[in-house]
């Protein structure tokens, strides 16, 4: 079980989708240069399919990344809303932001925190303006706190 620091949350990025976006322009570039290619030679078919076979990698790979796009859109929000609402918690607590941890890194109802030394698993309103910490006890054998 891994739990997050407010530091760590602040600081992470969705890897997933740079390395996606990253891919799409090496391949948007692999097209164009087999494109330029293809037209100065234009009997060697060779540049032809390579240019093919880029342009639907690419469609493929944009054709994906718009199915995932509305989650990753609102996964990103629930991100980046993360650690404001940290720090919320460790602000109510009356704890230092390096006593508090978090099992999930978006809000949800139902995570755990780790206040100090005591778990807790929190209830969160629809409005997200209010919670409720209920002492809880953990059963996993390893938990990796990662700061």
């Amino acid at each position: 079980m891994n739990f997050y620091s407010i530091n760590f949350l602040s600081q992470n990025a969705n890897l997933n989708d740079t390395i996606v976006i990253y891919t799409m322009v090496v391949v948007f570039g692999l097209m164009a240069v087999g494109a330029v290619a293809s037209l100065r030679n234009r009997y060697n078919t060779k540049y032809r399919d390579l240019s093919i076979i880029a342009l639907l990698l690419f469609l493929f790979l944009a054709g994906a990344r718009y199915t995932d796009y509305e989650q990753a859109k609102s996964n990103d929000t629930q991100v980046t809303q993360m650690p404001s609402f940290a720090q919320k918690v460790a602000e109510t607590q009356h704890v230092s932001k390096n006593d508090l941890y978090f099992n999930q890194k978006t809000i949800n109802d139902g995570m755990i925190v780790k206040i100090k030394d005591k778990f807790f698993r929190m209830t969160i309103s629809p409005d997200q303006q209010s919670y409720t910490l209920t002492r809880t006890y953990i059963t996993a054998k390893e938990i990796n706190y990662i700061k």
